[in-house]
């Protein structure tokens, strides 16, 4: 294994390492009360737009994550086949990029409340 696999291999580890750490953060100040909570039809349409792009694309991933393993199981090939041999290679790329996507949508939902001075 050379030196390029094992940074390839390791830098969505880190990714997620810090995402899981933010997430905590994220945690503690809503418990705090930092955070306001938008429901879905408050938000504008950009944020709307933003938040369904994030949400279709952690949904395709997880789609093809299953689709992955049950292929690689033998037990049934689903629809998209064709894209599991370009997936598998970078399965733990798009898991660290649907963390990120779950971060986005909490920062998105959840805004700091505005500091009034």
């Amino acid at each position: 294994m050379g030196s390029l696999e094992i940074a390839l291999d390791g830098v969505p580890i880190l990714i997620l390492v810090g995402c899981i750490v933010w997430i905590v953060r994220f945690n503690i100040s809503q418990q705090k009360g930092e955070r306001l909570t938008l429901k879905w039809s408050d938000m504008d349409p950009i944020r709307k737009a933003v938040a369904a792009l994030i949400l279709v694309w952690i949904c395709l991933n997880l789609y093809l994550t299953l689709g992955n393993e049950l292929a690689f199981l033998n037990v049934v090939a689903l629809p998209l086949g064709s894209a599991y041999s370009i997936y598998r290679p970078i399965l733990s790329w798009a898991s660290a990029s649907t963390i990120v996507g779950l971060a986005f949508i909490l920062s998105i939902r959840y805004p700091r409340r505005p500091v009034v001075a």
